[in-house]
């Protein structure tokens, strides 16, 4: 019974969908398309638009369609502001090498990792010389002949044992050997095999080239000492603002370490090279660090605030600045705009400095400068003396 009620329903849901399609239909054809979709069309076409003018353009101005601003010629105090990155470095006259002035072997090792700090005088290594043990050897035997000359009435034999001592002694001075180990060698007769090498400065060891058993060549370093209380931080300028730095500025430096910390410095010394990849200029800042707390490698932001003086200036956005020539565009009256080429100085964050071609209150346009150029250029703004040139074109 269910199925053919529902059956049915879908006979009767059919035919209502037929006859409603039939009646579209009937309606679609007698109504004519091509005129509804056409009509408004055809007639805007045929008595709305406007009738064509000599010169359309100039019906709507250049200051209408672009809304050209002005802006005036003035004076204001200029500051240049230099900002860039920078890198901590040991200073090369902090960096001390330790050497040992005759060959030998590392029999022991005192200071044995790079990072230790070492006072001044605290022992960093103990070194065997063959060659040291001769010497003291050479110096007990001159100072034997030395003792058995010393009463001796043959003025030439004495001169000679003198002799023999001193240049025994001073060898042994020459390899840092002490008159108070030379003294004792004197009467101990006690021949020592090693030598204790000591810090002749306070610092850290920055680097570390022996090891225990390491042999050890006259000249060569075996530690080499910075002690980080002075540091440099080279600074990297970029070539376009070399002409404003100059030894003796003050700087503000921005360590990533320590945010919202100010460290001071100032400029001391300008390198007399440039670097080919990144052209920049290394400059020089001395940083005092006697608290420790800043380290070599350590990198920094830079800024550096150069007064430049009263100047008188515009907007770079009121400049036309191809390279070959410079041009303002300067409001004759209100609406009318004529090109002037004018002499730029330095450029500083936005502005020119004027140097010649216009006065302080001149008005200028300060937008559109493009569109202005181009019909200076139709109206033969640029052309040399002589030349025919074309009316002008006001801007109201």
């Amino acid at each position: 019974m269910k199925k053919k009620l529902f059956t049915a329903l879908i006979i009767i849901a059919s035919a209502v969908v037929g006859l409603l399609a039939g009646f579209i239909f009937k309606i679609y054809d007698k109504i004519n398309i091509e005129e509804l979709i056409y009509k408004e069309d055809k007639t805007v076409e045929s008595a709305n638009l406007p009738k064509p003018t000599p010169n359309p353009i100039s019906s709507l101005t250049v200051q209408q369609l672009l809304n050209i601003d002005t802006t005036v010629v003035r004076k204001m105090k200029l500051v240049k502001k230099i900002e860039t990155y920078a890198d901590l470095t040991h200073p090369e006259t902090d960096i001390k090498d330790i050497t040992f002035k005759i060959d030998g072997y590392v029999e022991e090792l005192y200071a044995d990792f790079t990072g230790e700090y070492v006072k001044k005088g605290q022992p960093l290594v103990k070194i065997y010389s063959p060659q040291l043990v001769s010497a003291q050897e050479e110096l007990l035997r001159a100072w034997d002949y030395y003792k058995k000359m010393e009463n001796s009435t043959d003025p030439i034999l004495k001169k000679s044992a003198e002799d023999l001592y001193e240049s025994a002694y001073k060898r042994l001075k020459y390899w840092d050997i002490t008159d108070q180990q030379i003294e004792n060698l004197k009467k101990t007769r006690k021949v020592f095999k090693t030598m204790t090498l000591y810090s002749p400065y306070d610092g850290w060891i920055m680097e570390k080239f022996v090891y225990l058993g390491s042999q050890v060549k006259a000249g060569k370093p075996l530690f080499r000492i910075a002690k980080h209380q002075n540091l440099w931080l080279m600074v990297k300028v970029y070539e376009k603002d070399l002409p404003f730095i100059k030894e003796g500025q003050t700087v503000d430096i921005y360590f990533d370490s320590y945010p919202g910390k100010v460290y001071k410095g100032k400029i001391d010394y300008l390198y007399p090279m440039m670097d080919f990849k990144n052209r920049t200029r290394d400059v020089r800042i001395v940083i005092d660090n006697k608290d420790y707390k800043l380290l070599p490698g350590m990198y920094s932001k830079v800024r550096v605030n150069i007064p430049l003086g009263e100047a008188l200036v515009l907007p770079d956005t009121a400049v036309i600045n191809t390279g070959k020539r410079q041009i303002v565009f300067w409001q004759k009256e209100k609406g009318v705009f004529e090109p002037v080429f004018v002499k730029l100085g330095r450029y500083v964050d936005g502005y020119y400095e004027i140097l010649n071609g216009l006065h302080e209150g001149m008005v200028v346009a300060n937008s559109a400068l493009f569109l202005l150029d181009a019909d200076a250029q139709l109206r033969g703004k640029y052309r040399k003396k002589g030349e025919k040139q074309a009316p002008m074109m006001h801007h109201h």
